[in-house]
């Protein structure tokens, strides 16, 4: 085969011993996997052109993962019930399903329906497997720091790219971490998310004490670096405003008392658009190697080309809801279909004709267009269910050890929550290893505290053997 050039003889012992740590066990597995995440390339990278896009080698995994997740959701049934019955995972499984049924309306049915796979197999890995893991003596700190340890080394490449054009060279930073992540923004999404619990796990006393704790304030101090110099706006004022918001949890004001508070909040803001929209048109602050102007210049939106051009696609994104209103486009079509729907007064100079340029840049509005009303709307239940399950595990452990860890993970996942409104990269691995590993773990605190459904049996997986 090598004579014959097929290189792809290579890839037999990566795939046996996969297969025997699968056997073994599916947590070890689970954490190799999250250390690869953050290194994992595109084979349209590694071969230039391809018929598919994939993650190597992570997707492939993730693929069989899901073929074990069936296994042990249909035949050996080792799901906890309180798992299987929590209000989140029932939310997922409507949402799993609507992007079934608008799979089968949509106007590109190939692009849907891997859309559909991978939606699946991140969901059984990230989420399922990891959540039951998690429900027992799981590694739910461990989850972060397999993750953490492999994005490490992504941002040390790519700060020493960085350093050798300039700290201060914010286009080049855009894609200095580039193939690991497409762009500055995803990868600074991700350190946005870590940064809350690896915070908080450096001041927990664990049982490794003192060993562990000087990685990981190394890991923060160099992570923090990398968010800085990722030039990434919407990574700092997620990160911002998801501290702002801990901040008031963390005072534990009366749940009776907050959650009204925070729906007048949100009608407020709500009533305000008009004017926060005339303030933010009067703004004419540029993108700089200048921190605070960058970061001012995220509120331009008249000048700035990165903000006028994602106003153009929440623009498109609304005029293909409003034509396919019910199942929308299909999932994963939005980035073939929304050049028509563009208008010359919108256009920017990094616009495109052939809507060959990414997606909504929002995740709510991306699920608007491609999966209609009722898509949005379970993608948004799903972001509530969640935090709220995250809010209420956080009150009833009081500050303790695990609610402060809750805290923090809940603190990350609003990050993205925040950040989601400006950017979609849950259809790539790694941002969704975060998204839905983070969920998983403020499920399994809640599962284990009874609160979801009384007593239930929880406990591991025994892996494919065990």
């Amino acid at each position: 085969m090598i004579s014959s050039e097929f290189i792809i003889i290579w890839l037999v012992p990566v795939v046996l011993a996969i297969v025997l740590i699968a056997v073994v066990s599916l947590e070890h597995l689970l954490l190799l996997t999250l250390f690869l995440t953050p290194l994992s390339i595109q084979i349209s990278y590694l071969t230039g052109a391809a018929p598919f896009d994939l993650s190597l080698p992570t997707e492939p995994v993730m693929a069989m993962l899901l073929f074990v997740t069936l296994f042990k959701l249909v035949v050996s049934r080792e799901f906890s019930p309180g798992l299987l019955r929590h209000p989140v995972t029932v939310v997922i499984a409507l949402y799993l399903i609507w992007t079934l049924v608008s799979s089968l309306t949509s106007t590109l049915a190939v692009v849907s329906f891997k859309t559909l796979a991978y939606r699946l197999w991140f969901i059984s890995g990230f989420y399922l497997i990891a959540a039951q893991l998690f429900t027992g003596d799981g590694p739910d700190r461990k989850y972060i720091s397999a993750y953490s340890a492999g994005l490490a080394v992504v941002v040390i490449f790519f700060l020493v790219r960085v350093g050798s054009a300039g700290l201060l060279n914010q286009k080049f930073a855009h894609s200095a971490c580039y193939p690991f992540y497409r762009d500055h923004t995803s990868f600074g999404a991700s350190l946005a998310f870590l940064l809350p619990p690896l915070t908080v796990m450096v001041f927990q006393r664990g049982k490794s004490g003192v060993r562990c704790r000087l990685p990981l304030a190394l890991l923060i101090l160099l992570f923090t670096a990398g968010l800085i110099f990722s030039y990434s706006r919407a990574a700092w004022v997620s990160l911002i405003a998801a501290v702002a918001v801990t901040f008031i949890l963390w005072l534990r004001i009366p749940k009776r008392v907050l959650f009204p508070i925070s729906a007048v909040i949100l009608l407020m803001i709500a009533l305000s658009a008009g004017r926060i929209w005339e303030r933010m048109d009067s703004t004419t602050e540029d993108s700089s190697a200048d921190l605070a102007q960058h970061l001012r210049s995220s509120s331009n939106i008249s000048t700035d080309q990165s903000n006028l051009e994602r106003i153009n696609r929440w623009k498109c994104a609304l005029r293909m809801f409003a034509e396919k209103p019910l199942f929308g486009w299909g999932p994963g079509t939005y980035q073939f279909k929304y050049a028509p729907f563009q208008r010359s007064e919108d256009k920017t100079v990094i616009s495109t004709d052939f809507g060959d340029a990414g997606n909504a840049h929002s995740e709510y509005l991306g699920a608007l267009s491609e999966g209609g009303l009722p898509g949005a709307l379970l993608f948004l239940l799903l972001a509530i269910t969640a935090m709220l399950t995250g809010i209420r595990v956080w009150y009833r452990e009081k500050q303790s050890r695990q609610g402060y860890f809750v805290l923090a993970v809940l603190t990350g996942l609003i990050t993205y929550m925040i950040h989601g409104a400006m950017n979609s990269f849950l259809d790539t691995d790694k941002i969704a290893a975060l998204w839905w590993g983070f969920i998983a773990i403020l499920v399994a605190a809640d599962v284990k505290g009874g609160s979801a459904s009384g007593r239930t049996r929880v406990g591991g997986l025994k892996g494919t053997a065990r």
